[in-house]
């Protein structure tokens, strides 16, 4: 097997496990939920849960706090935010998963419920297909998939009141959307008809301005981290130093009262028996 190739954008030190780990509790707070209630989750050791795209893990240690009996299983193609095994509770194990790779024997259709979250800089060219069939192949027939994501085709500067600059901001913004073509994800439920689920529900979320004040906290922070694992960091006038020159700047501006306002979506199937 050729070994897998880690594309990932962000940084993975303690600071990076840190925004993850605040991430889980924002998006928490802005949904009102990790599962969605409608799923027909079973508090028992029978039951089986998959976090693909784990990071730190924290997801399923809050889901382990609502479902202590369920069994769960977190996967990342690198296993360096992993927490040590030791402090996990005994129901969770974390493990090592390409998940652009054939899905290994032991884990096909082994799922009652596969979740995956914030993939936006995870899908290639465009095209959520590939993970999909992957994550399917987990599942057992007649289990459900909850993917949650930034609809950043949504994402709009709002300011407290008029005058606030938001010079920065804008220029962050727009380096975003250059660097990422977010239109799939509007089309989850079109992407997961395709590979056959059905039960498809769709959910947008508009959090309050208090929670978008923290996903731009959050954002200025991920933009930090591309500058530094993406961009040329040899000249302290240009690339990623000037790149977190602009973010100071932008993070004045929100400090002043400029946010970045978008929605969060969370796209649910089931597979057939």
């Amino acid at each position: 097997m050729a070994p897998s190739i880690d594309r990932y954008l962000l940084q993975r030190n303690h600071v990076a496990s840190a925004r993850l780990n605040f991430q889980n509790y924002v998006w928490k707070d802005a949904l009102g939920y990790n599962i969605h209630p409608d799923l027909p989750v079973r508090n028992e050791q029978d039951y089986k849960i998959a976090d693909v795209g784990a990071g730190t893990g924290i997801w399923l240690i809050d889901v382990n706090r609502q479902f202590p009996l369920v069994h769960l299983d977190g996967f990342d193609i690198s296993v360096d935010q992993f927490p040590a095994k030791e402090w996990l509770p005994d129901n969770i194990t974390l493990r090592t998963l390409d998940v652009f790779a054939p899905i290994s024997e032991d884990l096909k259709g082994k799922y009652d419920l596969v979740h995956v979250r914030l993939f936006l800089a995870v899908v290639q060219n465009y095209d959520p297909t590939p993970i999909l069939r992957n994550l399917m192949d987990m599942l057992k027939p007649g289990g459900y998939l909850q993917w949650d994501e930034y609809d950043l085709s949504t994402m709009e500067l709002m300011t407290s009141k008029p005058g606030i600059s938001t010079n920065m901001m804008r220029n962050v913004m727009e380096h975003f959307r250059f660097k990422l073509d977010f239109g799939w994800v509007s089309t989850l439920p079109t992407s997961f008809q395709k590979q056959g689920l059905d039960c498809i529900s769709n959910y947008l979320y508009s959090p309050s301005n208090y929670i978008q004040i923290m996903l731009t906290q959050i954002h200025l922070m991920v933009a930090e981290e591309v500058s530094f694992v993406k961009m040329d960091n040899s000249d302290p006038e240009t690339g990623g130093p000037a790149r977190r020159r602009e973010i100071q700047k932008a993070s004045q501006e929100a400090k002043d009262g400029a946010i970045w306002h978008f929605s969060l979506q969370v796209t649910v199937g089931h597979k057939r028996e």
